[in-house]
């Protein structure tokens, strides 16, 4: 199956929307200075709290009179660099674990899998906050921490694949051609599993949005002035009861790239045959 026949099913089947979505989304953080021409950090005293459609503000500015749409463009820089970099080490841990489970058999399977059962039994969000409290703030902390809090689900995945490629009839083939084991992984099994490992990392971003704008709207994600979407709907949580629009910006853009994510990595998933 080629991801080519994938990205073209996403297209058929309106997966275009969220895609295009997301590009915009990619835009907005690598290109922030053409599209505000402000600075983020950038203060006026006569600006605080200026609602949305002021001259020069189209989405208003904070309690400090800053641009609140020059710091969301700025913010969805941070915000998906953790996302996908929580997706890409999460997928690792849990790959590495999941597919030495899945390869190893008894007795290390076994024990592996009720060591991970534990792990999971633990919500994310608790680990995560656990290890931030050690770690302190920081982009890195709150890359390590959401990775570690939210490998597991990988690691059932990509055991479950590894099970059933380990059984598959080309790979029994090979083995009987005497292939040895180096090229057996490398050949056979990597080719065929990493279509799954990409849909992983997909349905993992997400929850790394989700989860750095959890820590920052509970004070130990990202720490101002650094913008990030979670550290703005902080900021504007606190301004609600004079400025709701300082919350809705943040949120908004929240929600449609988790949605966007989502979509892309279900329809994905279907494609290849891949469940959570």
């Amino acid at each position: 199956m080629s991801q080519g026949g994938g990205v073209r099913r996403l297209s058929s089947r309106g997966g275009v929307v969220p895609f295009l979505l997301l590009l915009a989304l990619v835009l907005l953080a690598i290109l922030p200075e053409s599209l505000t021409g402000i600075d983020p950090l950038s203060q006026h005293a006569r600006l605080v709290l200026a609602p949305p459609l002021t001259s020069g503000h189209p989405l208003g500015c904070d309690f400090l009179g800053r641009d609140l749409w020059s710091r969301l463009v700025s913010g969805s820089l941070v915000s998906l660099t953790v996302g996908v970099s929580v997706g890409i080490l999460s997928t690792v841990i849990g790959g590495v674990w999941g597919i030495l489970s899945g390869f190893l058999g008894r007795p290390w399977d076994p024990v592996m899998m009720r060591t991970l059962e534990i792990w999971y039994a633990l919500p994310e969000i608790l680990i995560a906050t656990l290890l931030m409290l050690v770690l302190g703030h920081g982009l890195l902390a709150v890359v390590v921490a959401l990775s570690i809090g939210g490998w597991m689900g990988v690691a059932r995945v990509l055991r479950a694949e590894t099970l059933r490629l380990r059984e598959a009839v080309f790979m029994d083939a090979a083995r009987s051609s005497g292939v040895s084991p180096l090229r057996l992984v490398f050949r056979h099994f990597l080719p065929n599993v990493m279509p799954v490992v990409f849909v992983m990392v997909l349905f993992r971003i997400p929850g790394g949005i989700l989860g750095e704008s959890t820590l920052s709207f509970l004070g130990l994600g990202l720490a101002p002035p650094q913008a990030s979407w979670g550290v703005l709907v902080n900021e504007g949580w606190k301004a609600l009861p004079v400025s709701a629009f300082m919350l809705i910006w943040p949120a908004a853009f929240i929600v449609l790239s988790l949605v966007s994510f989502q979509i892309l990595a279900d329809r994905l998933g279907r494609r290849f045959g891949v469940g959570r």
